[in-house]
């Protein structure tokens, strides 16, 4: 059998996203992306009113996301047949000394568990997995980090 080969598109220009933060008081923020806010906010016993997902959790969610619209694009390239992706997107944060000799949170680890419902051979899921895994700019700001994202990947049967 032919593998299929997936045409890349050809980016032309850097492009730059922007985003406002507006906090009006305590640490709620009510962030604009483009005609949509996003809002953020710590638990009470952090200083917020728990009115939104605290913002680390929000780079979870990007994560995720990210992941799923990029498996999703490659899979439509590759005519690759699928139902549901869910992603369960966690990370993991440590305190480590900063530019001085205070300790400041970081990111120190990654891990996806993909579950995907496919009929597709097991040749074209590895094929689906190398190309949408690459293709994940959140994911790779880990990898650039040190700190390659663990993914673990479920196949499901397809539904009716």
């Amino acid at each position: 059998m032919k593998m299929a080969v997936v045409k890349q598109k050809e980016v032309v220009q850097a492009t730059t996203r922007t985003v406002n933060s507006v906090c009006i008081s305590g640490v709620r923020c009510d962030v604009t992306a483009l005609n949509h806010t996003i809002v953020t906010d710590e638990p009470a016993e952090r200083g917020g009113g728990d009115e939104g997902a605290p913002p680390l959790l929000h780079l979870n969610a990007a994560l995720a996301t990210c992941q799923t619209v990029q498996i999703h694009k490659v899979a439509k390239a590759m005519r690759f047949n699928h139902g549901a992706i869910n992603i369960e997107a966690s990370t993991t944060t440590d305190r480590v000394t900063g530019k001085g000799d205070d300790k400041v949170m970081r990111f120190s680890a990654a891990n996806l568990e993909i579950e995907i419902e496919t009929d597709e051979t097991p040749e074209r899921l590895a094929r689906l997995k190398t190309l949408s895994e690459d293709a994940c700019p959140v994911g790779i700001l880990f990898y650039d980090a040190g700190f390659e994202p663990t993914i673990n990947w479920t196949v499901l049967p397809m539904k009716g």
